[in-house]
């Protein structure tokens, strides 16, 4: 990832404000007009509303600090700015199930991970990465047909946003979004990096369906550059077919998510062991599993009560220098009379290559200072205050037995997340 980081950025960064608390495929077309700090603006907001147009301006800022591990101990803040304009082109032209969404994204802000030396394999603030720069993040149109049950979406994409799609409740990346795009991040591009792709979902039933999708794989987009697309330098195309499941149980109070799906890119990739190898094709298989488990009657929030996620990522062994994932967690939602506070807790592992180790160890026998990799385990605790429908405060607790190199101390983050909509 590219690092381009100043004093001066971490404070304009925290002088911005807080966070949006999803930092990944946040933005898309509202059913209602979200809440924010700015307000209806006189009525002009829902105004626009009403006529199809919504404005979105978010920020998350992410605060980590080390009381263990690392080459000292330091603060760091990361930040990422998102402004959006959904357009509904049922309200707009009379166009039943067509959206359009713009997303323009700014990240900011120092790596922890990266000036500490920590030697993680996941990043300790989701939110950083790719580089300080603007991108154009999302330009796409989306059109319901068949009733509403055939979704066809076409343009500039996040894979994360469709595919694998996990919310970022957590400040640990191992937790947050599309869980292959954190392990494959050479190719498989999160938010905020965009390419050109196209999804085609169809509901085979009310709580189920099957999607198909197709994203260019063009190193290019990593550019550290606002660009409208890249017309130029695509190795391949990834396919990712997914099966989907949104059960309800307990009359329709105990909502769950359940998502398989599996990848293949026809991009050549290198060996991570045979030197001078080269592969065809690199591929992999997921599991994302999302159910509440508890209900509170009569609480004011839907969402009150206990659960439970659980989510698998396995990658091939060929050309992955990491090739596996598993991560559990369970969350909490409406504590101390306050109906919209959460706390969760998460474990997971991530799963050096075994093939990869060997590479690191036999270059270990030439530079002495090379590092071997290992499996890293980590837990995360926060909780989460929404002291305003458009303002969240969550602190957490990170520990991480590091697994970028199998010398480094084990880690403790403190970390703060916020959230502002504005």
């Amino acid at each position: 990832m590219v690092r381009m980081a100043t004093r001066r950025q971490t404070w304009v960064g925290w002088m911005l404000g807080w966070a949006l608390l999803c930092s990944g495929p946040a933005l898309a077309a509202e059913t209602k007009m979200p809440p924010g700090l700015t307000g209806g603006w006189s009525g002009v907001r829902g105004l626009l509303f009403e006529l199809g147009v919504s404005l979105q301006v978010r920020y998350v800022t992410e605060l980590a600090y080390n009381a263990r591990g690392g080459k000292g101990h330091a603060l760091r803040q990361a930040g990422q700015l998102d402004v959006g304009l959904g357009l509904d082109t049922q309200k707009l032209f009379g166009l039943p199930g067509g959206t359009f969404q713009f997303t323009f994204t700014h990240r900011n802000g120092n790596d922890l991970g990266a000036d500490m030396e920590l030697g993680t394999l996941q990043l300790v603030q989701e939110v950083y990465g790719r580089g300080n720069v603007g991108r154009l993040t999302q330009l796409w149109y989306e059109q319901l047909f068949l009733g509403g049950r055939l979704h066809w979406k076409l343009g500039r994409v996040t894979v994360g946003e469709d595919t694998a799609d996990f919310k970022c409740d957590f400040q640990n990346l191992s937790f947050c979004g599309a869980q292959p795009g954190n392990l494959v991040g050479n190719y498989w591009f999160n938010w905020p990096v965009s390419q050109w792709g196209t999804r085609l979902r169809l509901d085979t039933m009310k709580v189920a369906y099957v999607q198909l999708a197709a994203y260019e794989i063009n190193p290019r987009n990593l550019d550290p550059s606002f660009y409208l697309g890249r017309f130029s330098g695509a190795t391949g195309v990834m396919l990712p077919l997914e099966l989907g499941w949104n059960p309800k149980f307990d009359g329709d109070r105990l909502e769950g998510l359940y998502k398989l799906g599996a990848w293949y890119d026809t991009s050549n990739a290198n060996d991570v062991l045979l030197e001078g190898v080269e592969r065809n094709g690199r591929y992999g298989a997921y599991f994302v599993a999302r159910q509440q488990l508890t209900h509170v009657r009569g609480a004011e929030n839907e969402a009150q009560g206990l659960n439970l996620f659980v989510r698998l990522t396995h990658t091939d062994r060929d050309t992955s220098t990491v090739d596996s994932q598993y991560t559990v967690g369970l969350g909490y939602t409406g504590l101390f009379g306050r109906p919209d506070d959460d706390v969760g807790f998460a474990l997971g592992r991530t799963h050096s290559n075994g093939r990869y180790v060997t590479a690191q160890q036999l270059e270990q026998l030439q530079d002495p200072t090379a590092a071997v990799p290992r499996s890293e385990y980590l837990g995360e605790l926060y909780y989460s205050l929404h002291a305003t429908p458009w303002l969240v405060l969550r602190p957490n607790f990170q520990y991480i037995r590091p697994g970028a190199d199998e010398s480094a101390r084990d880690v403790i983050v403190l970390g703060l997340k916020g959230a502002l909509s504005l």
